[in-house]
């Protein structure tokens, strides 16, 4: 099976003869952090409280800029993106699970995008949280799923 390739000796591939698909893809990150900053974040003073909110905003940029930031990426029209932050505590570790959801209808994958929405809403919280913790480590950051149909 032969792959697409968005760039070809001239530069970006010609796809405006490519049929749209209808795309979702979901992406995956994580943030471990310590306990005092996770009891900082839970307790949720106005500080705290727009680390998150402004990881989501952050995330959300990263996904309609993918194109500016891969400079081998078409743009793409995304018609849905999410975030969601949910907690893992387990013994000694406390990790915010960070998962992204993202849906176009375009003929090129939208993978990257659900990625870079993760990675950057995981960067977000250790950008505005650095101060307040020694020990700050992000991801893994992965593709989920994905999926598409034919439109």
């Amino acid at each position: 099976m032969r792959r697409r390739q968005e760039v070809d000796h001239s530069g970006f591939i010609d796809i405006s003869s490519m049929n749209a698909i209808k795309q979702h893809a979901y992406a995956k990150s994580s943030v471990q952090i310590d306990k005092e900053l996770y009891e900082n974040l839970q307790n949720g003073d106005l500080r705290h409280k727009q680390i998150l909110e402004n990881a989501r905003f952050a995330g959300i940029m990263a996904a309609k800029n993918t194109s500016i930031l891969l400079p081998n990426s078409h743009p793409k029209e995304l018609t849905y993106i999410a975030i969601q932050f949910n907690w893992e505590v387990n013994s000694g570790s406390w990790d915010l699970i960070i998962e992204v959801e993202v849906k176009a209808k375009h003929p090129l994958p939208i993978h990257t995008e659900a990625m870079a929405a993760a990675s950057i809403a995981a960067l977000t919280v250790y950008d505005l949280c650095q101060h307040d913790a020694l020990s700050i480590v992000l991801g893994p950051t992965y593709l989920s799923r994905k999926g598409n149909q034919r439109a």
